[in-house]
């Protein structure tokens, strides 16, 4: 085998290496998050986290409906008092105008 072609083979195999490890690492990295979103949704989250995540979660809009989905269910756990889904529709508004 002609010096070129082994050193393009090995080369190419390392970066096969480099790109397996890192999409190993991908894969367990959303492993991690899907089953820490696992557990906040079992435990729940406090309203006062739900508006902050949303918040920084803009832009996210899976993430941004999973939360209305919570802010929903501890508005209809609590009946009386602030309602959680109009804070967020606030802020929607709010991040609407300053990106306007």
């Amino acid at each position: 085998m002609s010096p070129f072609v082994s050193n393009l083979t090995s080369l190419f195999s390392g970066d096969l290496a480099t790109i397996s490890t890192e999409m190993k690492q991908l894969r367990k990295d959303i492993l991690v998050a899907d089953i820490d979103l696992a557990r906040e949704e079992a435990e729940g989250i406090s309203p006062e986290e739900i508006s902050a995540r949303y918040v920084s979660a803009r832009g996210d809009h899976r993430i941004q409906a999973w939360l209305r989905r919570l802010a929903a269910e501890a508005d209809s756990a609590q009946p009386f008092g602030p309602r959680l889904i109009d804070e967020l529709d606030t802020l929607d508004a709010l991040s609407f105008s300053a990106a306007a």
